[in-house]
């Protein structure tokens, strides 16, 4: 289930977006979170894992470009969640919060939005 950020989450939101490569520096942390919580056209979301924790499992990060579209600026997951298709289940949440809009990539984020592509289309064949 995602749920919107709230700033009594700060300290886990830096946590999770820390195991960015490009966020590792606390300057640039507390800039994306600051850029989040103080801009409307940003939103991020906490994931919680469904029955197993109360704790934020996961993070996704938007940018709202217009009435059709949103980017997927960050997208994070506690490490012991990654592998079991979480992220894909986390932006398919994402999807039906802002259905009717098209979900674009930034340089970070297109490979892992692909993959969700992909496996969208795979999962409609079967």
């Amino acid at each position: 289930m995602i749920t919107r950020y709230r700033k009594n989450q700060r300290k886990i939101a830096m946590g999770l977006l820390s195991f960015h490569q490009n966020l590792k520096e606390q300057q640039h942390l507390l800039k994306e979170l600051d850029t989040y919580e103080e801009d409307n056209n940003y939103q991020l979301f906490c994931y919680y894992h469904e029955g197993e924790s109360a704790n934020v499992q996961g993070l996704i990060g938007i940018s709202i470009e217009n009435d059709n579209e949103i980017v997927l600026q960050d997208i994070s997951l506690n490490p012991s969640y990654r592998g079991e298709r979480i992220g894909f289940q986390m932006l398919d949440e994402l999807q039906f919060l802002f259905s009717g809009q098209k979900i674009l990539a930034t340089k970070t984020t297109a490979d892992f939005l692909s993959h969700w592509h992909e496996s969208k289309k795979e999962a409609t064949n079967e």
